[in-house]
């Protein structure tokens, strides 16, 4: 299979993480959902990078903290707000992994329907310049949005050597990310892969604001925190042919013919972004790592 510049719509499950005891969301074991988190962060306004505390919707799977509870909350608003943070356990069997991973001033991409029974995905294989819209199908009739990717490098990994060709990530994102995604036995283990595995991944560096691709960089929604907010519903995304509204897993691929036509694309989703008055959310910080 050959890489192929595409732009992509990207179905993962859209249900909200509340609380599992008090105020506490420990890490999550069951299907993926999304949390409504409160962090550092950067976002463009007026076209000038701000940074302060914003309020976003995201994949963040470890442990979190429920800072407010939202008692009377918009139409498709969130329910609680996440602060969120982590504890690296002793065995990551069973735990979800985060991803896409918007922390830290890089995005990330890896694994997650790169691959199916029958084999590698076009996932597998997209082009630099490719663009992913993540994001979840509502009332089965509406396409919702939480994060845009930009495909501008990626490095390939296997069970075998991963630890290797994963070296220089941060560790927050292999703690979280790739040791769940291998699901490690032990945190501290270093022979538990399993040398014979060897299908292979690609992790994706998403194009960041200060160095982007052909004009277009990886973002997130997002809004300033105020207190007292209600925070916001995911942004309805609409793109004649491009665009399937029902769609409710997997994901629509859509081959283009050239950057510009990405680009193109690119620039009609930031539009209806900016129209609901949401900000490009640059960056997050990268969540603490706790002592459990």
């Amino acid at each position: 299979m050959e890489n192929e510049l595409c732009f992509v719509q990207f179905i993962h499950p859209g249900g909200e993480h509340g609380p599992d005891v008090g105020r506490l969301k420990r890490w999550n074991r069951e299907a993926h959902k999304r949390k409504f988190l409160k962090d550092g962060g950067v976002y463009i306004k007026d076209g000038k990078t701000q940074d302060g505390e914003i309020i976003c919707w995201g994949e963040w799977e470890p442990e979190s903290q429920v800072v407010e509870e939202i008692r009377s909350p918009l139409p498709r608003g969130p329910h609680y707000v996440h602060r969120p943070y982590y504890v690296a356990p002793r065995s990551y069997e069973g735990l979800q992994n985060t991803d896409p991973f918007v922390f830290g001033g890089q995005f990330f991409y890896t694994g997650c329907q790169q691959r199916t029974k029958k084999g590698p995905t076009q996932l597998r294989y997209l082009a630099r310049g490719s663009v992913i819209l993540f994001g979840s199908c509502v009332a089965q009739s509406e396409f919702v949005l939480d994060t845009v990717f930009v495909v501008e490098d990626w490095i390939e990994h296997s069970r075998r050597d991963y630890r290797e060709n994963l070296a220089e990530v941060p560790e927050a994102y292999k703690d979280v990310t790739i040791s769940p995604w291998y699901q490690e036995p032990f945190s501290d283990s270093k022979a538990c892969a399993r040398a014979h595995n060897s299908e292979t991944w690609r992790l994706y560096f998403g194009a960041t604001h200060e160095r982007p691709l052909g004009g277009m960089f990886s973002y997130f929604p997002c809004l300033p925190y105020e207190p007292g907010s209600k925070g916001f519903a995911r942004p309805r995304i609409r793109l004649d042919g491009v665009i399937t509204d029902n769609l409710t897993q997997g994901k629509k691929l859509n081959p283009q013919p050239s950057l510009h036509a990405v680009k193109r694309l690119w620039d009609e989703v930031t539009t209806q972004v900016q129209e609901r008055d949401l900000a490009p959310g640059v960056s997050a910080e990268m969540p603490p790592r706790r002592v459990g």
